[in-house]
């Protein structure tokens, strides 16, 4: 085997520079014919001399020199280092690592100046060797076994497998322009792989099981964007990629009995820990997407008193020693929640600007999931300041709208299930007019109908913009309730002196006429239309269409 020929860091060596010495288009037809296997009889002449031939129309042969490489030779006479010579040195490098990874160290390298380039090339190369694995390995499944280091294990195996079987199949042109081996593939491939590689007897561990692939394909994903970059136009695909990962790993952290898995595998939980802390390790443009995992992580997966507390301390150890970091000090915020401390929690967050009540939200989620109404009610009360403050954004910002409804359904919710509906319904008036909608139907199924009323006054609408079904209720409820919205709206319509107002007006009128006839008040209704018809005597289009309506006579 030519592995054990010639010496490993001879050939890595060489592998650092040697795209240097070829064009684009040599590189690109030499990558091609050694993956359509036209090289063939490799053969060790010395230590560092290596022939070989290439089959294209015709035979060349071709003469490597590891230790002085431009005296390499091909027979094909052509006078630059030719497209035989790249194909015949990526069939030997073969024996050692990956060639694909030959081109994408060129590409990165590509541009950078020379002094930058020699101190790139000066370090170790970033290859890994051809893995030798077998079907039966590359298709390994996991059965019931509980290690977090074992299951990783498995990860990188496979994605190794996986990642080697789709770069060995890019043409040159995909590896240099980034295409044929996308993050989807990543997304689509790679991760339904995992979630199907494993069964466990028990279901929890089966879902931490789940939890940890998740964490897996969100650690590949920014290492490829990483590695190979992600074009403009696809930046929002795989943002949501990262945000679908992230809400899986919510999900299945809030669906396992945590608490039964740490009083059964405890030491099973302290190290899937050990693998969650690799979160750290991401760039800080990642903190905010992964922060809500880390927030749920140690809410239920990881909530072990003690750790809680010795982690929390060495934050401060950090802080106090300078740490500037962003993850920090989001952190400390919520392991004062975790603490129940509702007043050092807010005095944290006044303190940075990184945690921001987005990230308050997953502690309602979390306080909901766990019925905990007392402390739900408590942080909700303790919060409303803040999203009261919000509104003034509201109608700017889709955010911040979002956000705040986001709340508000939490206070809802707290109100459904305690049947406590005083703070709820003091928190929809604080902030009308953004409230308007909950508090509608609020008021609506509370069938406190006179209020009702008194809230679509107050926001100006006409029964063209209240919902019909709506309107209906009410009228069949308690009707007497709905004049002056009737009565405002046909003032309103009057003052605008069109021929279209007077029209909806009249149309208007006819349902007050319904309505004082169904009270049996027909009398009060007639007594209003000559009052109106008075005041407004002198607009003649609006004269017009009372007539029109049957309401005056000539």
């Amino acid at each position: 085997m030519l592995s054990k020929q010639i010496p490993k860091d001879v050939v890595l060596n060489l592998g650092k520079t040697v795209l240097f010495h070829f064009s684009s288009e040599a590189i690109q037809d030499g990558y091609a014919l050694y993956q359509k296997g036209a090289v063939y009889n490799i053969n060790v002449k010395e230590e560092t001399v290596v022939t070989g031939r290439v089959s294209e129309e015709g035979e060349h042969e071709v003469s490597l020199n590891l230790d002085r490489f431009l005296e390499s030779s091909c027979r094909c006479g052509q006078p630059e280092p030719c497209a035989h010579i790249i194909a015949v040195f990526f069939q030997l490098y073969a024996s050692f690592g990956p060639p694909y990874q030959l081109i994408l160290e060129w590409k990165s390298q590509r541009g950078k100046p020379k002094d930058q380039e020699q101190s790139s090339l000066d370090r170790p190369p970033k290859v890994t060797e051809a893995p030798q694995v077998s079907e039966k390995q590359t298709k390994k499944r996991i059965q019931n076994v509980l290690s977090v280091e074992e299951w990783k294990s498995v990860f990188d195996q496979r994605f190794e497998d996986f990642e080697r079987i789709k770069m060995q199949n890019m043409t040159f042109k995909e590896l240099e322009k980034g295409e044929g081996y996308t993050f989807t593939h990543i997304y689509r491939e790679f991760y339904p792989g995992l979630l199907n590689s494993a069964t466990f007897l028990d279901d929890d561990i089966g879902k931490l099981y789940r939890f940890h692939a998740q964490l897996e394909t969100f650690l590949r994903l920014t290492e490829y964007e990483k590695q190979f970059g992600i074009p403009d136009y696809l930046h929002s695909h795989f943002r949501l990629n990262l945000k679908q990962l992230v809400d899986g790993m919510f999900k299945t952290a809030m669906e396992m009995d945590a608490r039964r898995l740490r009083s059964k595998h405890l030491d099973l939980i302290e190290e899937s820990l050990r693998e969650f802390q690799n979160i750290f390790k991401l760039p800080s443009r990642y903190f905010d997407t992964i922060f809500r995992v880390f927030q749920v992580g140690w809410a239920t997966i990881y909530h072990v008193e003690k750790w809680a507390v010795s982690y929390e301390k060495q934050l401060l150890d950090e802080k106090e020693k300078g740490s500037r970091a962003k993850f920090l000090d989001m952190a400390l915020v919520h392991f004062a929640f975790l603490r129940d401390d509702l007043k050092e929690a807010f005095k944290r967050m006044e303190s940075t600007e990184q945690f921001s009540s987005r990230h308050a939200l997953i502690w309602l989620e979390l306080l909901f999931h766990w019925e905990k109404w007392e402390a739900l009610l408590k942080w909700l009360l303790a919060l409303k300041p803040e999203f009261y403050r919000k509104t003034k954004d509201y109608y700017k910002d889709a955010s911040v709208r979002e956000e705040f409804h986001q709340y508000i359904e939490f206070f809802w919710k707290y109100a459904q299930y305690t049947g406590e509906e005083k703070e709820y319904e003091e928190m929809l008036v604080d902030c009308l007019p953004v409230t308007f909608y909950e508090y509608n139907e609020f008021l609506h199924v509370q069938q406190d109908f006179k209020r009702w009323v008194e809230l679509q006054l107050l926001m100006g609408y006409s029964p063209s913009l209240i919902n019909s079904a709506d309107l209906k209720d009410v009228e069949q409820l308690e009707m007497d309730v709905l004049l002056p919205i009737y009565h405002q709206s046909v003032d309103r319509l009057i003052r605008e002196k069109n021929r279209k107002s007077y029209k909806l007006a009249i149309r208007f009128l006819k349902k007050l006429q319904s309505i004082y006839k169904k009270l049996d008040r027909s009398w009060q209704f007639n007594e209003y239309i000559e009052k109106l018809s008075a005041q407004y005597g002198r607009l003649r289009a609006f004269q017009e269409e009372l007539r029109k309506g049957k309401f005056i006579h000539d």
